[in-house]
This record gives C-alpha cells, structure tokens and sequence, in this order.
C-alpha cells in the first residue's frame, strides 16, 4: 500500500515538471526525507522536418493537353431525291422585253450512289466531302409560250421525262471553334459542282394553240435536252453532338456566287432551213443559292457506323442569258435574258468506317476521346 502511494506521488511530480506553467503557479510539492524524486531531462521544441513537403502541381482543369494526332472516316450513301427545275425566257430588250417562254421540270426523281471521307486532327482543323453519279428517271416537262407581238395564242405543251443523270462533289475545309467530348461546332469555306442532264419525250397540246404539238408528237421521240452544270465557293457552318452510340451532325453552306453553264437542245428544231437551230443553244448566269443536309448516325462498334438523313439543294441565277446569237440558220439571232431555278430535295442511308486515331510520325499517346 505504501508503494503504491510513492508511485502516485512519483507520476504527480512528472505531469507537474512536464507543465511549465503550472509548476511556475504552483509550490514545489514535498515528499519524506528519505526519497529523492528523479530528475526529468528537459523539454525542447519538436525537431523540423527533414524535407520539404512537395508543392502541388497545377492542374489544367479547361485547357487539357492536346495530343497530335489524326483520325479519318470514309463510306459510302444512296440518295434518293425529288427535284424540280425551270426556265423563265425572256424576249429581247430592244425588241420585246415580256416573258416569252417558261420551261418546268417537274417530279422527277434522282437515285445516286456517292462516296464521302472527313479527315481531321485534334488542333480542330479537318477537311471533308463528297462525289456522287446517279440517274434521273419520272416527271414531266411543261413547255409554256406567251402571246407576243409575232406568237399567238397561248401554248403549254407536256412531255415525259426520262433517261436523265447527274453527278455532283463538294470539298471543304475548315476549323472546329468548338470541341468537347462528345460535341463539336466548326466552320468552312469549300466548293461544289452539281450537272444534271435532263431530256424530254413526246410532245401533247394541252392548251389551244393549233400550230404547236398539233398532232401530237409521239411519246418514244426526244424533243428537248437540257444540260446544266452549277458551280459555287461554299461558305458554312458543321456540328455535331453525340448521345450514346448516337451522333447527330448538321451542315449549312451558304453559296454566294453561283455560276450556270448549260444548254437547251430542241432536236425538232435543228435543221438547215432558214430560222431552224444549228444546234444546242447554250446558256449561262450567275445567282445565289444554299445546301442543308443533317444525319444521324449509330455506332455498332468503335469504327463501324450507319445512319440515316436528308438533304436540301437550292441554286438560282439572279441574271442570265441564252446565247441565240450565231445558232440561228439565216438569221441575227440575238441574246435573251432567263432566269434558272433548281430544287432538290431528299433521303440518304450510309455506311462508313473510321481509321485512327493515329498519332503524328514519331509521337505516341493515348487517344480515346480526343475528337
């Protein structure tokens, strides 16, 4: 019992000196003659550190790093469209300057097959488009010509059309402003080139001019081939967003100088006699016109996808001639304004298949999620 008490009196001292404010503030305490308490080493300060904690890096949480490298996607597509086209032809300015004749194909239909690749790096910079070949097939011509000073009365003639074909190519280049994981906005400027031949079959009255079509001209006779081929720079806007295996993409161009090439052959008015045709009349103008298209795509595996979309065409001339000037047997043929519109509008399914990403030459890192 007594040691115990010696050891309590001992551990008491110990807390005392380990306080140095309180063994300032309080008495020493006393203990019997007969014990020494020990000594107790002195309290020092805690030693440093022996090295200095590493400083955090920083953390680039909106501009991640860019790796280079490059991806591509190439497939091909069938469009299927309905179009419509016509011709306004006016009379000479010194002559007669009303509306002479109007031309209009009208429902006919375009079944293409065409190719198409978009390359593009993780910098944002990416080049596109696309080349097709179809046929044109179905929809029939109205030949309408006005009363003048030297035609009487009203005609309109139909025909059938058929044996058509078109070709046409876009190729763009540009720079996505935009990026994200599973989203992207960019613009571009490109060109486009679109020919399209049309020719027309037989001939029926079906108005009351006596001197036109009057008998009819048989359905399996070509009267009239048409052939245009528009040319235009291409300024526009591609996105994209991606849901899932889902990809949305929308593209908008905008053509603000559209160039017209053509001809208008009447094979029934080709001839040597004095006021026939030596030939195609050609035709040329300038206007303005735009190009829609959106698609959405599924991606059944990592490079493989499908999809499905439309596709809207506009062109116009603003201003425009056909050239009678030296295509007239005998005659002085002079030029006469016209105005050309062309609308095509349609469906199209594809597949394609990407490569990539593939890192620059002599570079490697990992890519996923970088376009």
């Amino acid at each position: 019992m007594a040691v115990r008490n010696h050891l309590l009196r001992l551990l008491a001292g110990a807390v005392t000196a380990a306080t140095p404010a309180f063994a300032a503030a309080q008495s020493a305490p006393s203990f019997p003659s007969w014990f020494s308490p020990p000594s107790l080493p002195a309290l020092s300060s805690p030693p440093p550190l022996a090295t200095k904690a590493a400083p955090i890096a920083n953390v680039e949480y909106f501009a991640p790093r860019v790796f280079p490298a490059w991806q591509a996607d190439f497939g091909a597509r069938y469009w299927f469209a309905e179009g419509k086209t016509g011709m306004s032809l006016y009379g000479p300015q010194s002559l007669y300057g009303g509306m002479v004749s109007r031309l209009t194909y009208r429902d006919f239909v375009t079944n293409s097959g065409e190719l198409y690749g978009r390359m593009a790096n993780t910098y944002g910079l990416f080049i596109k488009g696309y080349a097709g070949i179809g046929g044109i097939s179905g929809g029939t011509l109205q030949d309408e010509d006005f009363p003048t000073p030297s035609f009487a009365p009203y005609s309109s003639t139909e025909s059938s059309q058929r044996n058509g074909n078109l070709s046409y190519g876009t190729l763009d280049i540009g720079y996505d402003f935009v990026r994200g994981g599973d989203f992207n906005l960019g613009a571009f400027v490109g060109y486009t080139a679109f020919r399209e031949m049309l020719n027309a079959f037989g001939c029926t009255q079906a108005a009351t001019n006596p001197n036109v079509c009057q008998p009819a001209v048989p359905s399996g006779i070509k009267i009239i081939t048409q052939k245009n081929v528009w040319q235009a720079p291409r300024v526009g806007a591609n996105g994209s967003v991606t849901l899932g295996r889902f990809t949305l993409t929308a593209d908008a161009a905008w053509l603000p100088y559209v160039r017209l090439d053509g001809s208008d052959t009447h094979w029934l008015r080709i001839g040597s006699a004095a006021g026939d045709f030596t030939g195609p009349i050609p035709q040329d103008g300038s206007g303005m016109g735009y190009q829609l298209e959106a698609q959405l795509s599924y991606n059944v595996t990592t490079n493989i996808n499908v999809g499905a979309g439309v596709r809207y065409w506009h062109l116009q001339t603003n201003s425009g001639t056909a050239h009678f000037e030296n295509h007239i047997f005998e005659e002085e043929g002079l030029p006469q304004p016209l105005f050309w519109k062309t609308d095509v509008f349609g469906t199209f399914i594809g597949a394609s298949y990407r490569f990539g990403p593939y890192p620059f030459p002599g570079m490697s890192y990992p890519f996923a999620g970088l376009f």
